[in-house]
């Protein structure tokens, strides 16, 4: 999937359809990033450096330390990683006299990425309970303390940069007018806000190029939605379909076998993948 996206960009620089100034490519993780940069490097003869590429979290890191001052932000914030945030968050929990046992700093922490990835600040959720009435209110006084600390989460990164861009015109129409062509690689792993700052960034030409395989999506636990690639072609009727059905890595037998049970899955896209390699050993059953 990642070759099919390198090379589309490496097509684009070289029919000069696109610079790469006008290329934004997103992925996932930082090995993929690497990857993907180094395949490219390869491709066409001149330094990709300009371009934005890599993953979502990075790219909204860049854009934050060009914007910080519309983000509220210190010209010097700091990244919080997992372990990071987790730190802070005993340390208010401390201070606020809530024990672990009656909210646990892991559960906390949960909590606020996953109403950051869904693009939900407190201010805006409702308490039906006292227990959701204290996690909402944690939340809130969790933003204060970071705000006043100019700390920055990896979901804040994501949040902080869709905030500034539909608070400010000029912004949105700038990055809007750069970026002839976002590309998306492992899209089944993107989220909810993940998605909004794709669609908002690709108006008014909504030049997307997505690849992914609903079949690999394993990652709902950390906010993933592999149904917003379902209903891909809902959002952009226009969009154009390419099934990639050829598998080079796996035997027959371990492709079929593998077809069988996630063919029974009721939600993805129906494919008939083949193989050009043998039959291969069978597939042992192990309880």
């Amino acid at each position: 999937k990642t070759r099919v996206l390198t090379t589309r960009i490496a097509w684009l620089l070289d029919t000069e359809q696109a610079s790469v100034h006008s290329i934004m490519a997103v992925t996932f993780t930082n090995k993929a990033a690497k990857e993907m940069q180094h395949r490219l490097g390869e491709m066409v003869p001149y330094s990709t450096r300009a371009m934005w590429l890599g993953t979502f979290h990075g790219l909204c890191h860049r854009f934050l330390r060009i914007h910080y001052q519309d983000a509220g932000l210190p010209s010097a914030f700091q990244i919080l990683d997992s372990g990071d945030q987790l730190s802070v968050i005993k340390r208010l929990l401390k201070g606020l006299n809530i024990a672990d046992e009656v909210l646990a700093p892991k559960s906390l922490q949960y909590f606020i990425n996953n109403c950051k990835e869904n693009g939900q600040r407190a201010s805006v959720l409702t308490a039906n309970d006292v227990a959701m009435r204290q996690q909402v209110q944690c939340y809130q006084a969790y933003d204060a303390l970071c705000q006043q600390e100019g700390l920055v989460d990896f979901a804040e990164l994501m949040l902080r940069s869709y905030e500034v861009m539909q608070a400010h015109a000029h912004i949105r129409l700038h990055y809007q007018q750069r970026f002839n062509h976002i590309l998306v690689d492992e899209f089944q792993d993107i989220n909810q806000l993940q998605y909004d700052i794709v669609k908002l960034l690709a108006k008014p030409q909504d030049n997307l190029f997505i690849v992914g395989d609903d079949d690999q999506s394993i990652y709902h636990f950390r906010g993933a939605r592999p149904e917003i690639m379902l209903n891909f072609t809902k959002d952009y009727p226009a969009a154009e379909t390419v099934t990639l059905d050829v598998n080079y890595r796996c035997s027959k037998k371990i492709l079929s076998s593998a077809m069988q049970v996630i063919g029974t899955n009721k939600k993805r896209f129906q494919k008939h993948l083949q193989t050009p390699n043998p039959e291969g050993a069978p597939v042992k059953l192990r309880e």
